[in-house]
């Protein structure tokens, strides 16, 4: 690990990987997803992902957008624009 400006720089994977300093970031619209040809198969990949992070002890954050119009938003992204 090198040190800058009193920043830690990771210089190895392992460094990297420590719980302490990484996080999953959990940005996946399933309602999207599942309507793609292979939906189901990224759906479960990145449950086995947030699985191995949860047992890892890494910081998870699950985000979420409303970006669609809403003539073809979903029910609940009207329901949060309603909010």
């Amino acid at each position: 690990m090198q040190h800058f400006f009193g920043l830690d720089i990771p210089q190895a994977l392992a460094e990297i990987c420590d719980p302490r300093r990484l996080a999953f970031v959990y940005d996946l619209q399933v309602g999207v997803v599942s309507q793609i040809r292979n939906g189901p198969e990224i759906i479960a990949r990145v449950s086995e992902v947030l699985q191995a992070a949860r047992a890892g002890g890494f910081r998870v954050f699950f985000c979420r957008y409303m970006t669609l119009p809403r003539e073809i938003a979903g029910v609940s992204q009207l329901r949060m624009v309603m909010a």
